[in-house]
């Protein structure tokens, strides 16, 4: 017989942090091993899994480490424009 989690009290959802979403989506790339499966071992939706399998490969899951500097998004947008806008004006025009 298979064992059922409740969660009770105010916290409805469960938090899983970053390292435990990867070792969840490494989990499925073992033999034998299946999203669905992965999903149900750890009462999950497999929807969920596929999720999280997608930020791995786009790198969303990866901290930035201690000695990276962060730059707000404004100045990154800013910095976006500038870049492109000096990239259409050093192709010569034909």
């Amino acid at each position: 017989m298979s064992t059922a989690e409740v969660i009770v009290g105010e916290q409805r959802r469960r938090r899983w942090s970053p390292s435990e979403k990867r070792a969840i989506v490494q989990e499925t790339d073992q033999p034998g091993m299946s999203v669905s499966s992965v999903a149900r071992k750890y009462s999950i939706h497999a929807n969920q899994v596929f999720r999280w399998r997608r930020l791995v490969e786009e790198g969303a899951l990866s901290a930035v480490g201690a000695d990276e500097s962060v730059v707000p998004a404004s100045e990154f947008r800013e910095l976006k424009k500038k870049v492109a806008l000096q990239h259409t004006t050093s192709i010569p025009q034909i």
